[in-house]
């Protein structure tokens, strides 16, 4: 779908107060959650100062006139400006000739309305970083500046808990209470320092991140929304939306990113807020990609239920882009490393990327794929929001783009769309039959090639249980339990499948992004998967070999274009001492 371009304008009312108006020249093509349709809410409040005001389906202001949303009296003092900022996202598709207003209390009413030849949407789409125009760059870059800028202001204040170290810390850290200091020895973490908490808001809210638990996408995507929101207040620009890296479709580190300095509206070259040097050279530079296999999406949307989906995105793209972005792969560079990932921009970018692909996920099947764990559905996050306040918010009550009044512009590495009759079966909970494959196993430095001990005709019957090239209900999934290291090896490793005449299947990457997680329990949260378990979606690669897969390869890999198997090798360390305890094929 695409929409028009949006305008904002400031102009003076009456009163000699500006009055900011958003205009759309296009019809979108659905309308949003909160929408001026039928009877129910007009605004889906974002936070507890937004008057809720209903509308009768009967109400005059639907066909035009305009509508008042106030501030409630439990809320803090706002400005117009402020109260538009936290409420208007609700709104959704605004119909042609309302005009919505939002006064404060005390204060000048905000108005928001719509252009008089089409309905409007109000700024809800997150774009590809790759279509920003170059006003929503330069608001992309005043928010972060802004943010940076904040990290100098004291603890305890509401600009420090909209800084930028305030959100990075939200995520995780190296200091007490969070990750171990010496994580700060590893390469590429110059800038940083070890962090404490210091007061009660910080006790909430850092290091809260979840990894290998079934919160990881719920909860990432509820640390978007309020973060979106802060950045929002940061640039002054409520239209800001954060942009995706649609890396399957272009796996180059977006020019926006790599920029050491940018020339600003005032004509003066100037350092961009978004460039780090902290990351591989060769990505910053623009001679490398990220690699096809850390990219890929196919191993997750070949998913069907929320938790092996949720474990396999977590996996790949979502670790392997870590680890590859960082300067010399995990637990190296910020985005090598759990606790200093928040401190690179790129991270914002790649992980709302993870929210697109997850939300085209669930657009297959809403109602068989959201989560259904009630004690997941339950569960209370603490936040801050866009005026620097401490918030509470549920699991269910965020769970869908709709409820948070945004959506996503187009982009790869979705899921095919299937025909409107097809309905695939919910992955089975056990497995129906188990096949062992190995038993404890040493990586070499280089290639390793390990025979596989499952008889043709054990094989013969697993593909007979699948069909149509790995489409039918049916899947075949190859774990690899026990995966671990003594000395992290700082490289990915790419997994085929192998027949006797030297014919690949590519199954999927092994990344130790999680391995630099400070906690993996997260107060009892249950686990996505068993520990040091990797699971890959075997299904189409033995469909393509046969019953002639012969061997298990396992080939280190820097993750970028243009690298080899013997440069790859030659960044381990001969303490690595990469092993895993055994490996299997399971009908699920």
């Amino acid at each position: 779908m695409s929409f028009g371009k949006r305008m904002r304008s400031s102009i003076l009312g009456g009163s000699g107060l500006p009055i900011l108006v958003f205009v759309t020249l296009a019809t979108p093509a659905y309308a949003q959650s909160g929408a001026l349709q039928g009877s129910g809410s007009l605004v889906q409040p974002d936070f507890s100062e937004c008057g809720n005001t209903s509308v009768a389906a009967s109400d005059p202001a639907r066909g035009g006139g305009t509508v008042a949303v106030g501030q409630t009296t439990a809320g803090a003092a706002n400005t117009a400006n402020d109260l538009g900022t936290k409420c208007h996202t609700g709104l959704g598709v605004v119909p042609s000739g309302v005009t919505v207003a939002f006064q404060s209390q005390p204060g000048t009413p905000q108005t928001l309305e719509s252009d008089s030849a089409a309905p409007a949407l109000l700024a809800s789409e997150r774009p590809s970083v790759l279509s920003l125009t170059a006003a929503q760059l330069a608001s992309l870059r005043r928010g972060v500046a802004q943010m940076k800028a904040w990290n100098s202001e004291p603890h305890g204040s509401a600009n420090f808990r909209r800084s930028w170290i305030y959100w990075a810390n939200m995520h995780s850290y190296f200091g007490t209470g969070c990750a171990a200091v010496s994580g700060l020895s590893a390469a590429g973490m110059s800038g940083l320092t070890a962090q404490s908490k210091s007061n009660a808001d910080e006790q909430a809210t850092w290091c809260t991140c979840q990894h290998g638990t079934i919160q990881f996408l719920t909860w990432h995507r509820m640390y978007l929304y309020y973060f979106e929101k802060v950045l929002q207040a940061a640039a002054g620009d409520a239209n800001l939306r954060l942009p995706f890296w649609d890396y399957e479709s272009n796996a180059q580190m977006p020019a926006a990113y790599r920029d050491q300095t940018y020339v600003n509206s005032m004509g003066q070259t100037v350092a961009n807020p978004l460039y780090i040097p902290n990351r591989q050279p060769q990505l910053n530079a623009g001679t490398s990609s990220l690699s096809a296999s850390v990219v890929s999406t196919s191993n997750a949307m070949a998913q069907t239920s929320y938790s092996p989906f949720n474990s396999a995105l977590e996996g790949t793209p979502h670790g392997a882009v870590h680890c590859a972005v960082g300067v010399a792969n995990c637990p190296t560079g910020y985005m090598g490393a759990v606790p200093a990932a928040g401190n690179d921009p790129i991270f914002y970018t790649h992980h709302t990327n993870i929210d697109r692909l997850y939300e085209c996920w669930l657009r297959v099947s809403p109602t068989t794929r959201l989560p259904t764990n009630a004690a997941q559905l339950a569960t209370i996050f603490n936040f801050i929001d866009g005026s620097g306040a401490l918030v509470q918010s549920k699991v269910a009550d965020m769970l869908t783009v709709a409820q948070l009044g945004y959506h996503y512009a187009a982009g790869g590495g979705c899921p095919v769309t299937r025909s409107a009759g097809f309905t695939a079966a919910l992955e089975r909970e056990t497995p129906v039959r188990t096949i062992p494959l190995l038993g404890p196993t040493a990586l070499k430095r280089g290639t390793t090639v390990v025979p596989l001990t499952t008889a043709p005709q054990t094989r013969s019957l697993l593909l007979g249980a699948v069909s149509d090239g790995g489409s039918a209900a049916t899947r075949l999934r190859l774990v690899i339990d026990g995966l671990t290291y003594d000395e992290a090896p700082q490289v990915l490793y790419e997994v085929y499948l192998q027949d006797s005449a030297g014919k690949r299947a590519l199954l999927g990457v092994i990344n130790f992004f999680n391995q630099s997680a400070p906690h993996m329990e997260h107060d009892g949260m249950a686990m996505a998967a068993p520990a040091n378990e990797t699971v890959f979606d075997a299904t189409a690669a033995l469909a393509a070999l046969g019953t002639g897969a012969t061997a298990l390869v396992l080939e280190p890999s820097s993750g970028v274009s243009g690298g080899t198997v013997a440069a790859a090798s030659q960044r381990i360390s001969a303490r690595a001492n990469v092993r895993f305890s055994a490996a299997r094929i399971e009908e699920r």
